[in-house]
């Protein structure tokens, strides 16, 4: 179901969805995109891998902020 690890980039994420709950995790995208780039493309879900190691798809329109954490966030910045 889920791509190769090897094959993805990670970043670490707290999503607000939208029914108020708010959730820790991994973004996991291909390596040829960013969150920018995943976030305006044609799929309408998103992989996501919860702290507590369960993967799940979620739909982007269940997503109303996406808040990267501190290690991520250097990572996008460099």
């Amino acid at each position: 179901m889920f791509n190769n690890e090897s094959d993805r980039k990670s970043f670490d994420v707290q999503l607000v969805l939208s029914d108020g709950r708010s959730v820790n995790g991994t973004l996991l995208l291909p390596m040829s995109s960013d969150i920018k780039r995943a976030l305006s493309g044609d799929s309408p879900i998103l992989e996501f891998r919860h702290q507590d190691g369960r993967e799940s798809m979620i739909a982007k329109t269940a997503i109303v902020e996406i808040m990267i954490l501190e290690q991520a966030a250097a990572e996008v910045a460099a």
